[in-house]
């Protein structure tokens, strides 16, 4: 599947409108504020908030091994780049959960509009 589509899947499933998302997305990407990464049916978008910090939004198409597996592969990226920090807004604690279990040490945000936080 195209980033697009995994997207507009992930939307829809979570009952949200993929347009704006999209809309967004391709002017972060345009401007080079953020990069996408793909593997399997499962993207992760980096939008950089601050010199040494990005923040990310995860989309899958993947059933939960897999989206696990794609999970793994951008954790050892996101340790390759010059990141500090990586914050998020889960909705699902189950994502956290996930994140803890492959060796990432969440912690509760120092940013407001964040609800977690990992160290690179």
């Amino acid at each position: 599947m195209k980033p697009s589509e995994i997207i507009t899947v992930d939307a829809k499933r979570n009952g949200v409108n993929p347009v704006p998302i999209l809309n967004q997305l391709g002017r972060n990407l345009k401007s080079k504020n953020a990069i996408l990464m793909q593997s399997g049916n499962t993207v992760l978008v980096v939008n950089k908030i601050k010199k040494g910090a990005a923040e990310l939004h995860l989309y899958t198409a993947d059933d939960r091994m897999a989206m696990i597996r794609a999970l793994r592969e951008f954790i050892a990226k996101i340790r390759e780049t010059d990141l500090d920090a990586v914050y998020g807004k889960a909705d699902n604690p189950q994502i956290i959960q996930i994140l803890k279990a492959l060796g990432v040490e969440v912690t509760d945000s120092d940013l407001p509009e964040y609800n977690w936080k990992a160290l690179v």
